[in-house]
């Protein structure tokens, strides 16, 4: 099997340090443990309380979400059906 070339920023980091390099924004250097880092996911997750959410970003003063084709929305609840089988 011929032996891939990795990028030598990530030579010696483990696993996780190696995906974090991949999406960190800004910071010099690779990952090392312990370190605080920003990261830029591919997707972003969010529930039912998708609302509180919501509440909470512009606690932090966001006006807007940067790329709306990061959010993800998982419904796990049907309050509006009162079927029997729903309940």
């Amino acid at each position: 099997a011929a032996m891939r070339k990795g990028n030598p920023r990530s030579a010696g980091l483990s696993l996780v340090q190696k995906i974090l390099q991949r999406h960190v924004v800004g910071g010099e250097g690779p990952v090392r443990t312990g370190q605080f880092v920003s990261l830029r996911p591919k997707h972003v997750l969010t529930h039912d309380n998708s609302y509180a959410v919501i509440q909470k970003f512009r606690a932090l003063g966001a006006a807007a979400v940067r790329d709306p084709k990061q959010l993800v929305f998982a419904l796990d609840h049907d309050i509006q059906n009162r079927s029997e089988a729903n309940l």
